[in-house]
Formats: C-alpha cells, structure tokens, sequence
C-alpha cells in the first residue's frame, strides 16, 4: 500500500516538475517550436476523442462542435498538448454529471479553440487569474482533484508562444469558458 502511494507520488511529482521545466523553457524563449502547416482540425478532434470514454465512465457529456479542414502553421505537438490540457481541465473541474463542449471555429485567419464546461457556481466575468501558476480558485480547485495549478499555465504559454492570446471567463454563472485564439 505505501509502496503503491509512493509510485502515484512521484508520478505527480514528476508530472509537475516536467510542466516546471516546459513553462521556464517557455519563459526563457529557448524552447523552439517547429512551425508546420497541418489539420488543426485532425488534432483538436483526434485529443477530444481520447477523452469520451473518460466523460462517459465519469458520467459526463462531451459534446464536439469542430470545424472540418481548418488548417494552422504551428507546433502540432504543443498545439494538441494545449487542448489536452484544457479538456483534462474541463473534466476534472465540471460539476457531477457535468457537460463539457470543445469547439474549433474559425475566425478570419484566426483559429478559435474553445472549451466550456458546467461548474455548480461560479461569479460572471473575466477569470484570467486561473492562468497564473498555482493558482486555485476556490475548494473545489484542490489536491484531491490530482491538479497542481499549473496546467492553465502551461495552456496560456502555448497560445503566447503561438503570438495567439487565452482568456478565461464565465457568462452565466453555471459555466466557464477557456477561449484559445490563435
């Protein structure tokens, strides 16, 4: 049993300390992104998928609402990296029985990722402050959810490297919405 709470220890310890390195390779400049044109769309829906069977098992609705054939010049690898993390976000943070919508849109020659989530309870307004490292907004942003706060960071990095911007906010009080435009 401890050797068992030890393993999930360092798993979660290695998963930040990782997150760490990536958001101060980021900050540095030093982390050099590979600019290719591919399918945004293929890799928004390809990560989302991956998450059905976990809202399903949870007991939540995924819904997907993705463009088809939208491309992007970018990192694929920290372009779907970015959307995992938001859905994993979304799952993780949505009220019991929870409904979680991913949404690629395009917007000009924008690309718009969006992920909403139902929450129980939450103010209206902008809520960019989930971005900062470490930041938690209330109880039910704890330990026992396996965050460390860091994740949204990581997303906000991403966007930034992509000279894209992320916003985060809330416009019924039931809902919160994480908007990538890149």
């Amino acid at each position: 049993e401890w050797t068992e709470s030890i393993k999930n220890q360092v798993k979660r310890l290695t998963a930040l300390t990782e997150k760490l390195v990536f958001l101060s390779r980021m900050d540095e400049e030093s982390t050099k992104l590979i600019m290719l044109d591919f399918s945004i769309s293929d890799a928004v829906l390809e990560v989302a998928q991956g998450f059905e069977a976990v809202a399903t098992s949870q007991g939540k609705t995924l819904n997907l609402d993705i463009d088809n054939n939208l491309g992007y010049c970018g990192d694929e690898t920290t372009i779907r990296q970015l959307v995992s993390l938001l859905i994993d976000n979304a799952m993780k943070y949505s009220d019991e029985n929870g409904k979680i919508t991913v949404s690629l849109k395009s917007n000009g020659k924008s690309r718009v990722i969006t992920v909403t989530n139902s929450v129980d309870k939450i103010e209206k307004g902008k809520h960019d402050e989930l971005f900062e490292r470490f930041y938690r907004a209330d109880s039910s942003r704890n330990s026992e959810t396996g965050g460390h706060g860091i994740g949204l960071s990581v997303v906000k990095a991403i966007a930034n490297a992509h000279k894209g911007k992320a916003a985060c906010y809330s416009n019924d009080e039931n809902s919160i919405t994480f908007k990538i435009t890149l």
